[in-house]
């Protein structure tokens, strides 16, 4: 459509003679260039047109012009992956749907990647609205992609919302005379899932498996959609008690059958909270899909089963969508199936997360290493990946421009960072340690990079050698360190908490001198856990008298004993190739659960539930019943049974390789 005419007219002169250059392009013939862009899908260079046309003072806010660029610059945006400026996008609409059914087209579009955008951060209810906006734009098979929108974000709304956009579809498709069987059984799928998020499961099996059989029925070549399918049919099938049928359909997903997959060693996999902020209980169960990208950030996490409405829905998705992993782990994980995966999760009944052992001495590092860094926004809650770049750019950098400290920073925070591998967290701490002998750093910092560095050299174990603690305590040992209490006692507690037959005969000492160690404060969370740990070894040897006064050193209630954030000592696991269920051997799956239980005074466990199990459906009941058999420290408490509440472990089930 013409409306640059005028303005095109206007910045036009008659052509002097023919050795005059060509004249520029009009405002219109950029705008349709653009727009050509647009449609051919090149969104690159039309978003670069666009944003040409936007800086012309020839166009006016407000008018038509403005309001076409913003709408189709806002889906070319979308397009390529980053998030469009809604508010442009808003004002553009509010022009373009009085500027008649010329523009119905972009209308429906702008409508469809708010809704978009909104479905992305969770507002299903804001999705849904904009969704409606669009598919009123909409006629015949144009409507299918919204009518499959409105299926997803209406799917946990507990009304026959869902249920009608998925028929409506199914209607459409089927008033063609060869209707698209992909088509028939993407709609069939999002019919089966509203009608499994709705609870009738015996309507949802049968629909699944009408999609299946258009798909062409269980085959060893398969599609993502069709990953997805059979993965809802799966879950249908176990929820109506066809649970052999259940794995089969599982087995043809490759869920469970991805060799050496790295899932377990995810850097960050909390589950959310259970309680009125989430408003999550602990009977809640959702399944959840997502994908990984190559820096280990989740991406297009949303649950695709729940029972609890929307919000709880949205609740748990947010959960899985801040989860990563280390981009070298990820790079294990074949591309098809990092594009889609599932996981079976419920909340946690966890009261606080604390410091753990390194807490204090990595915080105290951090201020001064912060301090170092103010270019840098540097938080606990930062992007593991993106703040792993950032830092190393800063080292590089402050190499270039000779700031010494501000490179040993950056180094020092790097070599503390899972997000690498052991031997590189060596090599940085190795560097930062040259840096220090050439620049004067607080005498604390060259103690944690001591420190870090020899963690590091051990590897990410979950149980230190009896070397691994002797190595500890020769370290507290050193003259430096040893005059620092918080770096001393650190180490001393690691050492002392090593567990099994590597447990070190002198823990009971180094336990003292932490706890007796005034150089720090009474209530120092170092040494109230070596009051604690004190307390439980008297209690084991039936000394109550010396357990109750040991306790009441800790200045702790029972209850914010939980908020250290550390569990007595594992003593054994009781595990054993029993322990496999026989129906996953037999399919060959392998897979994990990470649970959570709580630890009474005697060692033993109760309360075991489930968090996230990957596969969904498999290895829950005998994750489950492992937790039950775990055996840890005697604790003491003075009044209850319970020595730790909510303490999470993984449970890997995996098939030898000379099987």
């Amino acid at each position: 459509m013409s409306f640059f005419i005028a303005l095109a007219l206007a910045a036009t002169t008659p052509s002097a003679a023919n050795s005059t250059p060509p004249e520029p392009p009009t405002l219109q013939q950029q705008f349709d260039s653009a727009s050509t862009e647009a449609t051919a899908g090149n969104c690159q260079s039309a978003v670069s047109k666009f944003e040409v046309l936007e800086s012309n003072p020839n166009i006016k806010p407000g008018s038509l012009p403005a309001a076409a660029i913003a709408v189709r610059k806002g889906v070319c945006v979308s397009k390529l992956g980053a998030t469009p400026d809604e508010t442009a996008i808003k004002n553009g609409l509010v022009v373009l749907a009085q500027a008649g059914k010329d523009f119905d087209i972009d209308v429906a579009e702008g409508w469809t990647v708010l809704g978009s955008v909104a479905f992305a951060r969770y507002d299903y209810a804001g999705a849904t609205a904009a969704y409606k906006r669009a598919l009123a734009y909409t006629k015949g098979n144009v409507r299918l992609h919204t009518l499959a929108r409105l299926a997803k974000s209406t799917a946990f709304d507990g009304d026959v919302a869902s249920l009608s956009y998925a028929n409506e579809g199914l209607k459409i498709l089927s008033t063609d005379p060869k209707p698209n069987k992909e088509s028939l059984a993407t709609f069939r799928t999002l019919l089966g899932r509203a009608l499994l998020n709705r609870g009738d499961t015996q309507a949802a099996y049968t629909e699944l498996k009408e999609a299946l059989k258009l798909s062409g029925g269980l085959t060893s070549r398969t599609t993502l959609s069709e990953v997805s399918m059979r993965s809802d049919l799966a879950m249908a099938a176990m929820l109506v008690g066809r649970k052999d049928d259940a794995r089969r359909y599982l087995a043809y997903t490759g869920a469970g059958r991805i060799e050496k997959s790295p899932f377990t060693t995810a850097l960050s996999m909390n589950p959310p909270i259970c309680g009125e902020e989430t408003g999550l209980r602990p009977d809640d169960i959702a399944v959840v899909e997502f994908g990984i990208a190559e820096d280990g950030t989740v991406t297009s996490a949303h649950t695709v089963y729940s029972r609890g409405g929307p919000d709880v829905a949205a609740a748990f998705g947010k959960a899985v969508s801040e989860w990563y992993w280390k981009p070298d782990d990820v790079a294990a994980i074949p591309q098809f199936y990092r594009l889609v995966t599932r996981v079976e999760l419920r909340c946690s009944n966890v009261l606080g997360n604390g410091p753990g052992i390194m807490g204090p001495l990595r915080e105290r590092f951090r201020t001064w290493a912060a301090s170092q860094l103010l270019t840098l926004t540097l938080s606990e809650r930062d992007n593991p990946s993106s703040l792993n770049q950032a830092l190393q750019k800063h080292a590089e950098a402050s190499a270039e421009r000779g700031d010494l400290r501000g490179q040993l920073a950056a180094l020092a925070w790097l070599s503390d960072a899972k997000i690498s591998s052991s031997q590189e967290r060596v090599t940085m701490a190795d560097k930062a340690l040259a840096l220090a002998h050439e620049t004067p750093v607080p005498q604390e910092v060259v103690n944690w990079l001591h420190i870090v560095r020899l963690k590091a050299s051990q590897g990410d174990k979950r149980r230190l050698s009896g070397r691994d603690l002797d190595a500890l305590v020769e370290l507290s040992h050193d003259k430096n360190i040893s005059e620092d209490a918080l770096a001393a006692d650190t180490l001393r507690l690691i050492a002392a908490r090593g567990s099994g037959p590597t447990k070190l005969k002198e823990a009971p000492t180094l336990l003292k001198m932490i706890a007796e160690d005034n150089r720090l404060p009474p209530t120092h969370p170092l040494r109230q856990l070596a009051w604690l740990d004190l307390a439980g070894n008297a209690a084991a040897d039936n000394n109550r008298v010396g357990a109750q006064n040991y306790f009441e050193k800790t200045g702790l209630t029972e209850e914010q004993c939980a908020l250290l954030g550390e569990a007595p000592t594992l003593k054994r696991t009781n595990a054993n190739s029993a322990d496999y269920p026989m129906e996953a051997l037999r399919m060959g799956f392998e897979g994990w659960v990470r649970t959570e239980y709580d630890i009474k005074t005697d060692g033993k466990t109760m309360n075991a539930r489930p968090l996230v199990a990957y596969p969904p459906l498999i290895f829950v009941d005998a994750a489950t019943g492992m937790a039950g058999d775990l055996r840890y420290d005697v604790s003491y408490r003075p009044e209850s049974n319970l020595a730790c509440s909510a303490k999470r472990d993984n449970f890997v089930f995996r098939i030898p390789s000379n099987r």
